[in-house]
């Protein structure tokens, strides 16, 4: 009985070996017909496990500042968590802008409702001006992504910031936002009650953690597959 128990795993794990490696050979296929990740500019997210993930998956390390960039709450508590990391992740891509380069922060009407209005002190916190912020609210979902659209096309914006915390934007529309982005070689970040399917760069599950902490996972990295990021993610304190 022992010998036949010992057989099947044998079996079971040559299987799931053999299914890995097809897998694999699929990765690196794609791969080859589309644009590498690395092109352009980055930025280091300041936390040093983070960073050393990105060191091993990317040429030259950090994150890439042209695509999209998906912030996602793990439940509809932790969009403060949510907004929080995505500031942070655009302190860092605005720092790359010229001094009198622009953030362009765009609320939905929801999002405006169940979160209010940025607050100066908390974006300073987090390394943004608010003297540098051209802000937009109280929209539909559709106009909100066309202005993220737009201003990837505007010399003086150097990030785009927009946050929805009911509706997500569908397929076609991500794939249409992250080709502008990657070829604009400029960030655009969506801050999101929930995910769907898109074709973001990266895409980003975070929950509130005790003492003002994060627990951020790395959903996806584009045409990154060598080594999976932690299945727990990271447990961040910004300071």
């Amino acid at each position: 009985m022992q010998t036949m128990q010992r057989a099947f795993n044998k079996s079971r794990q040559a299987k799931s070996m053999t299914r890995q490696h097809k897998l694999n050979r699929l990765h690196k296929l794609v791969a080859k017909h589309e644009p590498m990740v690395q092109r352009g500019a980055s930025i280091r997210t300041g936390f040093a496990e983070i960073d050393a993930y990105f060191d091993t998956q990317v040429s030259g390390g950090g994150i890439p500042c042209g695509g999209l960039h998906e912030v996602a709450a793990e439940s509809t508590a932790d969009m403060p968590a949510v907004l929080g990391f995505a500031h942070r992740l655009a302190a860092r891509f605005m720092a790359q802008g010229a001094d009198d380069d622009v953030l362009l922060y765009g609320q939905t009407h929801a999002a405006c409702r169940d979160g209010g209005q940025p607050y100066g002190p908390a974006l300073a916190a987090h390394g943004l001006s608010p003297q540098r912020l051209v802000y937009l609210d109280g929209v539909t979902l559709p106009d909100l992504l066309w202005a993220g659209e737009q201003a990837l096309s505007c010399a003086s914006v150097a990030c785009s910031l927009l946050t929805s915390s009911e509706s997500v934007p569908d397929f076609t529309h991500s794939r249409r936002l992250s080709l502008a982005a990657r070829a604009a070689e400029r960030p655009l970040l969506l801050a999101l009650g929930k995910t769907a399917a898109s074709a973001a760069t990266t895409r980003w599950r975070v929950a509130a953690l005790p003492q003002n902490g994060w627990q951020v996972t790395l959903e996806k990295l584009r045409l990154t597959y060598d080594t999976p990021p932690p299945s727990v993610g990271w447990s961040l304190y910004p300071a």
